[in-house]
C-alpha cells in the first residue's frame, strides 16, 4: 500500500483521539482551554494533509489511468478503510470502491466488477441516513440497484473462482437492504426479495458445488434482517408477516451458540428477545413473557459495563420494554410497574455514569431509540434530550452556546420590535408580548439548545473532522434539521422546537438552505427561528476554541457577511441588532467570556 495512505490513516487516528480528549477534573481552566484549542490545530493541519493526499491518490485519479500496482494499493486501502459497524472511513472506501469499479468495468474484469460493486453497495449502505420507516433513505435505491447488479452475475456462477462466487451471494443476500418495511405492501414487496435470495442461498445445488462457502453465516445474516419486521409488527396485527418472522426467530434462537471467538459479533444480544417478540406477536406468548425476559437480559447486565453490548443491553433493552409493556393488559402492568419503573431509573442512573469526554455512537442511537419508544407509548421523556447532546461534546458546546446567543438577540428584539412577536407562545398583543417575554426568552434558550439533536441520527454513520465532507455525507447530514424536528414532536415539542430545529438552515426568504420542499416556517415560531439561524452562523464561524475543521473568522469579517446577506439567509430586523455598537460589544464579550465557560462546564473542570 502507498505510504501516503498509512499516513492517511496515521492522521485519521491522531484526530479521532484529539477530537475526544480526556481531562482530569482538577485539572487548571487555562490549561484544558489551550489543550483543547491546541489539538484543534493540530486536527487542522491533519486535515489539510489528508485534503491532499486523497486529491493526489483518489479524487483526481482518472479509472483509465490506474496501473496494477496502484490497483493494489488503492484496494487495501480500501478494504482497510471499511469494517461494516467499525469502519475506519466509509466515507473514504466509497469513494476508492467507486473508482476501482469504473476501471474494472473498462478492463472488463468481471471478478473485478462483482467485488467492487460488493464494495461500494455496502459502503454507501453504511454512509446512508436512514429513518426507523425509511422515509428517509437518500441512496437507499442507488444501494439495492448495485446489489441487485451484483447479484445478477448468478447466471454466471459456475465461471468464476471461489471468492467471487461469495460477493455474489452476499449481493444476492443483501438485494433486500435499505427496502422500505413499514405498511403491509412494503412487507410483502420485502419478502418476496427475501425469499428470492433465500431459495438461492439454501439451494443443494450451489452447497454442492462450494461446500466450503460459510452458507450458515449467509442464511443467518438474512433471517436476522428479518426481524427488523418486528417494527412493523408492533403497529399492525399482520398473521402471516408474524409467521414469517416467527420462523426466522427460531432459526436464530437455534443457532444462538454458533458463533465463537471473533464471530461472536454475528451472535446479537438481542437473540432471545427477538425469539419472544416473535412469539408474541405469532400468539405463542404473552406480552407479560416478552417483558419478563428483557427484565432478565438487563438484570443481568453489569450496571459499569460501558461496552457496545452493555450499552444496548443496559439502555436499548429497556426501549423495547416500553414497547411490550404497553401491550400488557392492566392488571399486569399494575403488578409489574414498581419493576418496570425502576429499570427506568436504572437507565437514567447509567446514563448519568457514562465515562465522561467518550463520544459513543452506540449511545446515541440507544438513547434516540428509547425516545422514539416511549413516543409511541406516550411516556416520552424531555429530559432525556440532554443524554443525546451530551453524547456529543462538540455538539453539546455547540448547542449551548447557540442556545445562549439565540436568547441574547430575541431579548435584544424584545426591547426594539416587540410587535415582531405577535403570534409567538399565544400572545395576541404587543403587551401580551411584553408581560411573557421571560418565557419568550426561555423557549428562545430551549430552541437553541436542542437545534442540532437530529445529529445524533446522521453521527451513527457519518462523524469526521480529519478530511473534507463527501457530497454524498453533506447530503446525508441535511437530513439532521428533519430527524431532529421528528425527535422533538415525540417530545411535545410540535409547535416550538421541532419547527426551530426544522427550519434553523433555511434562508430567511425561503429561497436557499435545507431541507427543501417543505412549507414556510409558522408564523408562531418564526421570529425565534430568525435569530436562531444568525446565533448558529455566528457561533460556528467564530469558534476559536475547539472547531477543528475550519478555521475561525474574526467578528467583525462575519457581521460583514450578514449584513451582505440580510433579506436573503438572514432576517434584516436580527442582522440590524448588530448595528447597535453597545449590543455589538456585549455579543463579542459573550462569545469570548461565555464560550470558554461553556467548554468548561462541557469538559467537567471548574474555573
Amino acid at each position: 500500500m502507498d505510504p501516503r495512505f498509512e499516513r492517511y490513516i496515521e492522521d485519521l487516528r491522531t484526530v479521532r483521539t484529539l477530537s475526544q480528549p480526556k481531562f482530569s477534573p482538577d485539572m487548571k481552566a487555562k490549561e484544558l482551554l489551550e489543550t483543547i484549542q491546541s489539538n484543534a490545530i493540530r486536527c487542522f493541519d491533519c486535515m489539510k494533509e489528508n485534503n491532499a493526499i486523497l486529491n493526489e491518490l483518489v479524487f483526481r485519479r482518472a479509472p483509465a489511468e490506474l496501473t496494477s500496482a496502484e490497483i493494489a494499493s488503492l484496494q487495501e486501502f480500501a478494504d482497510k478503510m471499511f469494517d461494516y459497524a467499525s469502519s475506519e472511513d466509509c466515507g473514504i472506501a466509497y469513494k476508492v470502491y467507486s473508482l476501482l469499479l469504473e476501471n474494472a468495468r473498462l478492463r472488463g474484469d468481471k471478478p473485478a466488477i462483482v467485488r467492487y460493486l460488493y464494495g461500494k453497495a455496502v459502503s454507501l449502505h453504511y454512509l446512508n441516513v436512514r429513518g426507523r420507516d425509511y422515509a428517509i433513505n437518500p441512496y437507499g435505491t442507488q444501494v439495492r440497484g448495485l446489489f441487485q447488479e451484483g447479484a445478477g452475475y448468478i447466471a454466471e456462477y459456475e465461471s468464476f473462482d471461489k471468492t467471487t462466487k461469495g460477493y455474489i451471494m452476499r449481493c444476492l443476500g443483501n438485494s433486500r437492504m435499505s427496502m422500505p418495511r413499514s405498511t403491509s405492501e412494503e412487507c410483502t414487496e420485502y419478502m418476496k426479495v427475501f425469499d428470492k435470495a433465500m431459495g438461492i442461498i439454501t439451494d443443494p445445488y450451489y452447497h454442492r458445488l462450494d461446500p466450503d462457502l460459510p452458507w450458515g453465516k449467509f442464511e443467518y445474516a438474512m433471517h436476522m434482517d428479518r426481524e427488523t419486521l418486528l417494527s412493523y409488527l408492533r403497529h399492525h396485527n399482520d398473521p402471516v408477516v408474524a409467521a414469517r418472522v416467527m420462523e426466522s426467530a427460531e432459526a436464530i434462537y437455534r443457532d444462538r451458540v454458533l458463533y465463537k471467538g471473533e464471530e461472536a459479533r454475528l451472535q446479537n444480544w438481542r437473540v432471545s428477545y427477538l425469539y419472544k417478540a416473535a412469539c408474541f406477536h405469532a400468539g405463542r406468548c404473552t406480552a407479560r413473557e416478552v417483558v419478563e425476559e428483557l427484565l432478565d437480559i438487563i438484570h443481568h447486565t453489569d450496571i459499569q459495563d460501558y461496552s457496545d453490548t452493555g450499552i444496548n443491553k443496559n439502555l436499548t433493552a429497556v426501549s423495547y420494554l416500553v414497547a411490550y409493556e404497553v401491550k400488557m393488559p392492566p392488571a399486569d402492568r399494575r403488578e409489574m410497574a414498581c419493576r418496570t419503573e425502576e429499570v427506568m431509573d436504572r437507565s437514567l442512573r447509567y446514563l448519568d455514569n457514562v465515562p465522561q469526554n467518550r463520544y459513543s455512537r452506540v449511545v446515541s442511537r440507544a438513547v434516540r431509540e428509547l425516545v422514539e419508544m416511549q413516543a409511541e407509548a406516550g411516556t416520552a421523556r424531555r429530559s432525556l434530550l440532554n443524554y443525546i447532546l451530551v453524547a456529543h461534546k462538540p455538539t453539546y458546546v455547540h448547542s449551548m452556546m447557540v442556545a445562549g446567543l439565540t436568547r441574547m438577540f430575541v431579548k435584544q428584539m424584545l426591547k426594539k420590535l416587540p410587535e415582531r412577536f405577535v403570534g409567538v407562545m399565544g400572545c395576541k398583543t404587543v403587551e401580551e408580548v411584553r408581560r411573557s417575554r421571560i418565557e419568550i426568552c426561555e423557549l428562545a434558550y430551549e430552541c437553541g439548545l436542542y437545534h442540532d439533536v437530529g445529529k445524533s441520527c446522521v453521527f451513527l454513520y457519518i462523524g469526521n473532522n480529519y478530511r473534507r465532507l463527501l457530497d454524498e455525507e453533506f447530503t446525508c447530514i441535511q437530513w439532521h434539521t428533519v430527524f431532529g424536528c421528528e425527535l422533538l414532536c415525540n417530545v411535545g415539542g410540535k409547535d416550538d422546537l421541532a419547527p426551530a430545529a426544522l427550519y434553523h438552515h433555511t434562508f430567511y426568504d425561503g429561497h436557499g438552505g435545507y431541507p427543501k420542499n417543505y412549507p414556510p416556517c409558522p408564523a408562531g415560531i418564526k421570529p425565534i427561528v430568525d435569530a436562531l439561524t444568525v446565533a448558529d452562523s455566528l457561533d460556528a464561524a467564530t469558534d476559536n476554541i475547539g472547531r477543528c475543521y475550519t478555521m475561525a473568522k474574526p467578528v467583525d469579517t462575519l457581521l460583514g457577511e450578514f449584513h451582505a446577506q440580510r433579506g436573503t439567509r438572514y432576517a434584516p430586523e436580527v442582522v440590524a441588532l448588530l448595528d447597535d455598537e453597545e449590543f455589538c460589544r456585549d455579543l463579542k464579550e459573550t462569545l469570548d467570556e461565555t464560550r470558554k465557560s461553556v467548554y468548561l462546564e462541557v469538559y467537567h473542570v471548574k474555573r
